[in-house]
């Protein structure tokens, strides 16, 4: 008997230490990510600088994964902003995954719900209100229930009346959005949908593909491979992953791409703070280089975790590379990077 509580004395001992231990490392690496610096007053109205009939899928902006997890969990947690914040850090592309509960549509992330939808798209609304020059793209990527995608067309019709991109053209919806300049969007949202449920033939609503890029007619391309995101190394999803899902927008050539830049944490232990405290300078770099790479011309929304001025001024600067911004703004466009901390 004093032999087995022996045994379990020791196993209990050891636990404790390897969390410590784990504690001790992940931390360290984790608080890399704890980025609370204050946005340049420009990143708010980045977009009015570029080109007004540039193709909208030729743009590169800034993306939020998971966008609305702010006051999650460690485990969910993928942004430490609020929207108004990611906002004015010059995120324009938003990843969001609506679930009711107590009656409310809200942002969910695994087990974890959050933030209100409400107040999310009244946010954006407010931010419009005074930028009349940007355009906010909404990717509802999944929605938990029949409810929940009901809920989010009352709120969009509630909050963001007449701040919609319509299609009333002739045009199928992919032609419509492949055709779509920067121009004439400025001052709106544009919605897209993951869910082939037949809401998509509404004209402001827009389907998105699924994570393979199944659906043919999607508008947005977003492709995702689970093992890529939560197993590879940072290295090795850059070096691998990064170029296969840039191949797969490359192939089918049509709608908005967004390059997954996140990883995932697939321990479902240390969390996305962990996992993007060890891919963050990579990743920093590997965007820098998309600058004088033949795949410059393919990239549109880079989506990322824990957003911030200096993350988003790495895809910023790729517009300049483009030669899209307007000549007389092109010294304001640097000097926007230059705050950010991008040389």
């Amino acid at each position: 008997m004093k032999k087995a509580i022996k045994i379990i004395s020791i196993s209990i001992g050891l636990i404790a230490v390897g969390v410590v231990i784990a504690i001790g490392v992940c931390v360290p690496i984790a608080n890399r990510v704890n980025d609370t610096s204050l946005p340049a007053e420009a990143l708010s109205y980045w977009q009015s600088m570029i080109k007004d009939d540039v193709l909208l899928k030729q743009v590169v902006m800034p993306g939020s994964h998971d966008a609305g997890t702010k006051d999650m969990p460690w485990y969910s947690k993928t942004q430490s902003r609020d929207i108004a914040n990611q906002l004015a850090c010059g995120t324009r592309y938003f990843d969001l995954r609506i679930k009711m509960k107590g009656g409310e549509a809200k942002i969910y992330h695994g087990p974890a719900v959050s933030s209100s939808l409400k107040e999310i798209l009244n946010a954006v609304n407010g931010f419009l209100n005074e930028n009349n020059g940007e355009v906010v793209i909404l990717d509802f990527q999944q929605f938990a229930s029949d409810e929940a995608k009901s809920a989010t067309l009352q709120l969009l019709d509630e909050c963001l009346a007449g701040k919609v991109v319509e299609n009333n053209s002739e045009l199928e919806d992919l032609d419509f959005i492949d055709s779509l300049k920067i121009g004439d969007a400025r001052g709106k949202c544009i919605i897209f949908w993951g869910a082939n449920d037949g809401t998509s033939f509404q004209k402001h609503i827009f389907l998105r593909n699924d994570n393979g890029g199944g659906r043919l007619q999607g508008c947005l391309q977003s492709y995702y491979t689970q093992k890529w995101n939560w197993y590879y190394s940072s290295e090795k999803y850059i070096d691998k992953a990064l170029p296969a899902y840039i191949d797969m927008y490359k192939d089918f050539g049509k709608g908005l791409f967004v390059l997954q830049g996140q990883l995932t944490d697939g321990s479902l232990v240390a969390g996305p703070r962990y996992r993007e405290g060890g891919h963050e300078k990579n990743m920093n770099a590997y965007v820098a280089s998309l600058a004088e790479s033949e795949s410059l011309q393919y990239i549109n929304i880079i989506m990322r975790d824990f957003v911030s001025p200096n993350k988003n001024g790495y895809a910023l600067m790729l517009n300049v590379a483009k030669g899209i911004v307007k000549e007389d703004a092109v010294q304001l466009f640097e000097q926007i990077l230059y705050a950010t901390g991008v040389k």
